[in-house]
């Protein structure tokens, strides 16, 4: 369970991350509030998945899934650059990810 939590956290970093951009520089309250809402969540989740995983391990794949979420979010949404070294890159992220997963 505490790996799926984790899941949660990562997705809500993600949230929060685009909901920073979205809230342009804070001034937008509707996204400012969000914000606020996904990072507590986030940060949340994060402790309670961490109750039972080792830290090193849990942070890792919460900040791995929040970089990588991130990244994709940005190309495919908000129209950031796309190349294959960027694709490169963000699969070394994944791949860490899993493997932490796998053998951590």
């Amino acid at each position: 369970m505490s790996w799926f939590i984790l899941v949660i956290a990562g997705l809500f970093e993600v949230a929060f991350v685009i909901t920073m951009k979205l809230s342009e520089g804070f001034r937008n309250k509707k996204y400012t509030a969000l914000t606020v809402l996904s990072g507590a969540l986030s940060f949340f989740l994060l402790s309670v998945a961490m109750k039972e995983l080792p830290v090193g391990t849990g942070y890792a794949v919460w900040a791995g899934i929040g970089a990588a979420g991130s990244v994709l979010v940005g190309m495919f949404f908000f129209r950031e650059e796309r190349s294959a070294l960027k694709f490169l890159f963000l699969s070394c992220i994944i791949a860490g990810v899993v493997g932490l997963k796998l053998f951590g």
